[in-house]
């Protein structure tokens, strides 16, 4: 099983990059990790300039921002696309007292919006090919519901 996974493990690399490509995001450079990958996500958010307003201050529209990208990560799960884990930018979460900045990024000041994924043991090419089709449909679900939204709440506005 373990010769399995390094045999497919540039295959998914390769993938997961070719697919972030399609979205204009790229793939981190990781290279002390040869199980996990990750993809920006910073072209994930359509820009919201109808919701941008003179009071609101980059505090306000990066916890915008940071709230449509986990809501990317929560419809993958839903759409049974597991093993992944979306983590936007600067997020600041307090915990029993505890402040954590950066919370669930690898570093505090990391400063891009990022999706990982894994080429886990046990995963066939069937599961692989399964995995990339499911995320590459629900990716470009998600961009076209929020360009939809965007230009439906500025015929609103007008």
């Amino acid at each position: 099983i373990l010769d399995e996974r390094k045999r497919l493990v540039e295959v998914f690399r390769s993938n997961f990059e070719l697919l972030a490509a399609k979205f204009g995001e790229r793939l981190l450079n990781c290279p002390r990790n040869t199980i996990s990958f990750g993809v920006t996500l910073d072209k994930l958010v359509v820009n919201d300039d109808d919701d941008a307003n003179e009071e609101e201050d980059d505090e306000m529209m990066k916890k915008k921002r940071n709230v449509q990208i986990t809501k990317f990560g929560s419809m993958l799960f839903t759409r049974c696309i597991s093993g992944t884990r979306v983590v936007p930018t600067g997020e600041i979460k307090s915990i029993s007292g505890h402040t954590f900045q950066g919370f669930g990024s690898s570093h505090e000041n990391y400063p891009y919006s990022y999706m990982t994924a894994a080429c886990a043991v046990g995963m066939g090419e069937d599961e692989m090919k399964e995995f990339f089709n499911r995320l590459e449909k629900s990716w470009r679900e998600y961009v076209t519901k929020r360009k939809k939204d965007n230009a439906r709440r500025k015929l609103k506005n007008e």
